[in-house]
């Protein structure tokens, strides 16, 4: 499985040949998150041993920017030598805001440094940003105002990412529910839209436990799966286990490994024939790998 970098910024209206992200040839996605970015030098076997024995082939590492790359060049040399891809994590709800996008730059900046100072055969191949703004305060009170904040700061860091590092692949986590939000300036435009079109993926937080159904999986992602294809993007379809305040129904927590994979089976049946589909993400490798079986 590899990924396609973006060759341009995108606009929302470029025309979709344009727009590609995925080869629709590749073997699907299957990814997860680390978090706990210091357990890469603390256990680094028993997190690949994992992942790999999981079939998972894209990792959503988060990168503490104050580390060397020394800190993390022998992890993502094992990792990609058993054929999983490493994308840097990053992200708060601040990053929402005009005053978090430095920050942004750093990730980015420090990606390419990184690149810069190993081989091929360590490289980190794409930029992986969770953004919530709809955790602060500020959403409840200002929420327009967080919004364009949000979707400047988008159209910072694209550019930024363009210039100084255009083959990395630009991902983002989004909420499946952003597409009712519209556009505070363009509301015939959804906020998920506008993210979907200046990423090369995004994995949609379609945080259920069936696949299929009323309230299931596969019926919280149809939206952005027509986005994508239209747009020529990809989209990665995740999943919870960790526990969650919110409902037993959000998280696989109660019912463990086996239940997962075969609702993640019937998913890939429900959705595999769309082009978007690109395959699923599981949040996050600290809680699956205890989940119970």
């Amino acid at each position: 499985m590899a990924f396609v970098s973006r060759t341009a910024l995108f606009f929302l209206m470029l025309p979709a040949v344009l727009l590609s992200g995925f080869s629709t040839a590749e073997k699907p996605v299957r990814a997860t998150w680390l978090w706990q970015t210091y357990q890469t030098a603390s256990q680094p076997n028993q997190i690949l041993s994992f992942t790999a024995k999981q079939g998972v082939n894209l990792l959503y590492l988060k990168i503490d920017t104050t580390l060397r790359p020394a800190y993390y060049q022998s992890f993502v040399k094992q990792a990609r030598e058993m054929g999983i891809e490493v994308h840097a994590l990053g992200g708060k709800a601040s990053w929402g805001l005009e005053r978090g996008r430095e920050e942004i730059h750093s990730l980015i900046s420090w990606v390419v440094r990184y690149n810069q100072s190993v081989g091929a055969e360590a490289a980190i191949s794409g930029i992986h940003l969770d953004i919530e703004p709809h955790t602060l305060p500020e959403w409840k009170t200002d929420q327009a105002s967080v919004i364009r904040q949000w979707m400047a700061n988008v159209d910072a860091y694209t550019s930024y990412l363009q210039a100084q590092a255009p083959d990395l692949h630009l991902g983002a986590d989004i909420p499946f529910w952003l597409d009712k939000y519209p556009l505070p300036d363009q509301p015939s435009i959804s906020v998920a839209e506008r993210l979907i079109a200046a990423h090369d993926h995004v994995a949609v937080m379609a945080y259920r436990d069936k696949a299929e159904g009323p309230n299931s999986i596969s019926a919280l992602v149809p939206q952005e799966l027509e986005i994508a294809e239209r747009l020529g993007k990809k989209i990665v379809v995740a999943v919870e286990t960790k526990a969650s305040s919110e409902g037993d129904f959000v998280t696989f927590y109660e019912e463990g490994r086996t239940r997962m994979e075969d609702e993640l089976a019937k998913l890939h049946q429900l959705l595999g024939d769309s082009p978007s589909f690109a395959g699923v993400a599981i949040h996050s490798y600290e809680y699956w790998s205890s989940l119970k079986e």
